[in-house]
Formats: C-alpha cells, structure tokens, sequence
C-alpha cells in the first residue's frame, strides 16, 4: 500500500516538474508597440538564476526592468512601469518565441514580440 501511495505521489508531481519552462539566458531580440505609437526594436536581457528569472528591456525609449516575471507551460507574463503600470501576457509560439498583448492601467493596449537568441550567442 505505501509503494502505491508512493507511485501515486510520483507520477501527480511528474507533470508539475514538465510544465515549468525556463527562458533561454542571453539577449533576445524583438518589437514593442506601445498604444497609439509604431512598432519599434527591443532587446531583452534575460537571466535565470535557480527558479528567478529576470529581464531588463531596452530599446530607444529607455531601459526598464520587468517585475513579476513569471514563465508557465505556454506564457510569459510580466509587469513593467514606464509612468503607468503595464500588464503583459505573451504566448509560447512554435518557433520558441513570445508574442502577446500588454496593457496599461489606463487602457490602452500595445504589443510585444519576444525572439529566443541565437545558439551560441553571449549572456548579458
């Protein structure tokens, strides 16, 4: 009976240790467009440190760390606040790449793209 038990407890936690995902560690490369603006490059410097990763992002309109950062199964999501809150949720696609809507606390919506980097590139 407590071999059984002991399966059982196994076999439930298998999947929670397969869903969790971790991003690739370097600089990833890709777009945001802010509400009302064009799209415009970013880069993202992501560091995974045991079970925390982090990420700064920059491009033209300034450097900002992303709080909350949390990587699921299929998503990414994360907050960031550039003078207003921002919400972001991105989708895993195949390709390995996040893309996704975030929203600002005062309604608007823009898009960020998120590409892993290339094999062999440096970490930030």
């Amino acid at each position: 009976m407590r071999r059984l038990a002991i399966a059982l407890v196994l076999v439930i936690a298998a999947p929670l240790t397969v869903a969790a995902q971790k991003l690739t560690p370097g600089t990833w490369t890709g777009t945001v467009t802010a509400p009302d603006a064009g799209e415009v490059s970013a880069t993202f410097d992501v560091r995974v440190s045991g079970d925390t990763t982090s990420i700064t992002l920059k491009g033209e309109f300034g450097e900002f760390p992303l709080a909350d950062v949390k990587v699921s199964e299929d998503r990414l999501t994360f907050t960031f606040s550039p003078g207003t809150m921002v919400r972001c949720t991105l989708m895993l696609r195949q390709d390995k790449s996040y893309s996704g809507d975030c929203l600002d606390d005062e309604g608007g919506k823009g898009v960020m793209v998120m590409n892993p980097p290339k094999p062999g590139s440096p970490a930030p």
